[in-house]
């Protein structure tokens, strides 16, 4: 049975800039299939984490959001309010992910026990944490579903 973070966390991390749009993220989640990813700085230090719930976070000011809003919903609003959801979706699209992610993410090392991470994550909540050596660098990211597949290997 797997012990250690090293053993199942994903190595080839995709991450996303600071100072990236809102919109790019999301296009960057889609794009490979991913539900968070660590944020960096320019120098490659992580200074966040962003997911795609941080994301719909944003849209809870509109007064026309909910998270059960549906295609019905939209079927039944007039002109002038869609034009308000457009104007809301491309200002939250252009806001920046340093203003939407999670700061100061808490991270792991790769020699840290997997029953230790999953303590960490149900006592945060969080996902997904990114694993960083000695001088802080990314080596990895473990999330939920890593530790639960962990489960299942033998």
């Amino acid at each position: 049975m797997k012990e250690k973070v090293e053993e199942i966390m994903t190595r080839k991390v995709i991450t996303v800039k600071e100072n990236n749009t809102v919109l790019n993220v999301a296009n960057v989640l889609k794009e490979n299939r991913i539900a968070g990813a660590p944020v960096v700085n320019d120098h490659g230090a992580v200074v966040g984490v962003v997911s795609v719930s941080d994301i719909l976070k944003l849209l809870d000011d509109c007064h026309w959001y909910t998270p059960f809003f549906t295609a019905m919903d939209i079927l039944h609003l007039h002109s002038e309010e869609l034009q308000d959801i457009k104007q809301d979706i491309e200002r939250v699209s252009e806001m920046i992910v340093k203003d939407a992610m999670s700061k100061n993410p808490k991270t792991i090392p790769p020699d840290a026990s997997i029953d230790d991470v999953a303590q960490i994550m149900h006592s945060t909540g969080f996902n997904r944490l990114p694993v960083v050596d000695e001088t802080g660098n990314l080596v990895g990211i473990v999330a939920r579903a890593d530790i639960i597949a962990s489960l299942y290997e033998l």
